[in-house]
């Protein structure tokens, strides 16, 4: 299959460029990312050894119009995820601009607008990847000069093979086809529609369950000189066949609706988004992680929710819910003046129904949903798992040299038990980040970071609340050196590692402008970590850690 594709490309550049002087212009590019670490690496109270050595080595060739790329990988052992050797990625690409086309065979990610129905992507710190290797047909024009309309279709086809980052040896793979376009028939208009097709085996502990998913999608985007929406809505269908854990199959339905409205000015900026997502309502009963109703992962629409640079605020993320949340955020941002800066947030969630036990005297749970009349907006009643925040930044250039950075942050969440709701989860934080820069003098700048958290959890068998504080001090010689020193400290007695106190330092060398090695030594407290609304545990790790990166 992969050798036919190669011949198409191939032979579709040679087709387009045979009556063209032959002129070639060879362009090439290597990175390079070595990462090594030795320590202990703790769960809960249990400490044992940990060593990872992963090489990955990426190539890319320019050839005109042509491209050839390949990604070489060695991680024995990995870091997170599913040890590998060879060649983990390739591709070959080839784009001429004159006819608007793009043709790619082999590996690649992508995004159909916001990614309610289609958005691959990978991140390696998670163990998260969701590559298509396939095909892919791209079509880019704009037709007229004095009233143009800009016209962007593609086509795609391939497989999907996903790993579990929670469970790595369970592989669910998909056979997914896509087609898309967006139309702009005025400049401040852009419409768009798309359709993913997918067939799928979704293993759990009992069997493998085989899916066809339907997912057809519409969007609109508005973009004047000071203000732009925009919405997205997407319908998913989605029918199984007979399996030892569905004898008679399965029949769902569900949706997500996204949409944003951004206005600016010279001084103010204001974004309000809103999210619905309803692509699995189930049960309490029926929601573990490898059930094949649930949002499937080669769709991740945004989590209209603020992604924070804090370290502490980050350890308590809220974790969105794609198959049943509502909600949105505001954001606000304010420049006072050249020298002060303003930004507000604010962001609330929550489910769209609660469930309750019809028949409480019988030994097995008969759920039944409790609607409500409103269900587009969301409901802070425990029962709903409410999460919200509130999140304030001012930022100060006393001087050139001089700035300064203070926020507040207060964050609730609950996590409601539904089968022993006294059991339920109520978390209540509030975290204070304070920042101060000074640049001594062109080559040498320092940072003091200091991060004081309090908090409350409802579930703790001891003192509910408890104390956290980081403190970092860098210190930068530019462009070559940085050095950086942070300590983090607790007053929790229920810590899982049974520490108080974690001390690391780093240091960072660039070698020349295309090569850099960073060593660190120390303890890290470990928590969860979320990107793009994918998350997981990473556990505490003691010792050193190293990478070395070049670019050619």
């Amino acid at each position: 299959m992969h050798l036919r594709l190669l011949f198409i490309v191939v032979t579709l550049f040679f087709f387009c460029n045979a009556n063209a002087q032959l002129n070639l212009n060879v362009k090439a590019s290597f990175n390079n990312l070595f990462r090594y670490g030795n320590g202990n690496e703790y769960s809960g109270m249990n400490k044992f050894q940990k060593e990872y050595f992963e090489e990955i080595a990426e190539g890319r060739i320019d050839v005109n119009d042509i491209i050839f790329g390949m990604r070489y990988e060695l991680s024995e052992p990995i870091e997170y995820g599913t040890n590998f050797k060879g060649i983990k990625k390739r591709y070959i690409e080839y784009n001429n601009r004159n006819l608007g086309l793009g043709v790619r065979a082999g590996d690649f990610y992508d995004i159909f607008s916001r990614g309610l129905s289609l958005n691959v992507f990978e991140e390696r710190s998670l163990a998260y990847d969701t590559g298509i290797d396939g095909i892919r047909l791209k079509y880019d024009k704009t037709f007229g000069k004095k009233k143009p309309v800009k016209l962007e279709a593609q086509v795609i086809g391939g497989n999907l093979n996903y790993s579990d980052f929670l469970q790595p040896d369970r592989i669910e793979s998909y056979k997914i086809r896509n087609a898309n376009f967006r139309i702009s028939p005025v400049r401040q208009v852009t419409i768009g529609a798309g359709y993913v097709y997918s067939k799928g085996k979704i293993p759990n502990a009992f069997d493998t369950t085989d899916i066809t998913v339907d997912l057809p999608e519409f969007n609109l985007a508005l973009n004047f000189s000071d203000f732009q929406f925009y919405a997205g809505y997407v319908w998913k269908s989605l029918r199984s066949d007979r399996s030892q854990l569905f004898p008679t199959g399965l029949s769902t339905r569900g949706d997500g609706f996204y949409s944003a409205v951004s206005y600016s000015t010279g001084s103010f900026a204001a974004t309000l988004e809103y999210k619905n997502y309803r692509f699995d309502l189930t049960n309490p009963d029926n929601r573990s992680v490898d059930r094949p109703t649930k949002m499937l992962p080669f769709q991740n629409p945004p989590t209209a929710v603020k992604e924070h640079t804090s370290t502490l605020i980050s350890r308590n993320p809220h974790v969105v819910n794609f198959n049943d949340e509502v909600g949105g955020q505001l954001d606000l941002l304010y420049v006072a003046s050249d020298k002060l800066t303003f930004n507000f947030n604010t962001a609330v969630a929550s489910r769209h129904y609660r469930y309750e036990d019809i028949e409480p005297s019988v030994s097995n749970y008969q759920w039944k949903r409790v609607e409500r009349s409103f269900d587009l907006i969301p409901d802070f009643d425990k029962a709903f798992s409410p999460y919200w925040e509130i999140y304030t930044e001012a930022e100060y250039y006393a001087t050139d040299e001089i700035l300064t950075k203070l926020a507040f942050s207060r964050q609730s969440q609950v996590l409601f038990n539904d089968f022993f709701p006294e059991s339920s989860e109520t978390i209540l934080t509030t975290t204070i980040p304070a920042e101060f820069r000074y640049r001594i003098n062109n080559e040498y700048a320092i940072k003091l970071s200091v991060e004081q958290q309090w908090q409350y959890n409802s579930i703790r068998t001891g003192d509910k609340k408890l104390m956290n504080q980081l403190i970092t001090l860098n210190l930068t010689k530019s462009p070559e050196l940085s050095f950086s020193i942070s300590g983090e400290f607790t007053n929790d007695d229920e810590e899982p590692t049974g520490k108080k106190s974690w001390f690391i330092g780093e240091v960072l060398y660039k070698l020349n402008t295309t090569n850099s090695i960073t060593l660190s030594y120390g303890s890290e407290r470990g928590g969860l970590k979320c990107t793009n609304g994918i998350c997981r545990f990473v556990n505490p790790f003691d010792g050193f850690r190293m990478s070395v990166q070049s670019i050619f």
